[in-house]
């Protein structure tokens, strides 16, 4: 696979939605329980912001 054939539009949506689609879940999970409350889900959810 050459490097113009990898770099497209459609590469760059399916790799957005793979890293995008998780994190929001998580984020949604997070607010939607009491697991914001607690000191480390938060550092839990700021770990994996980072690795997004």
């Amino acid at each position: 696979m050459t490097k113009e054939k990898f770099l497209t539009v459609r590469w760059n949506n399916l790799l957005s939605l793979g890293l995008g689609v998780p994190t929001l879940v998580y984020v949604v999970a997070a607010f939607s329980t009491s697991a914001w409350s607690g000191r480390g889900d938060l550092i839990g959810l700021a770990i994996f912001g980072a690795l997004f």
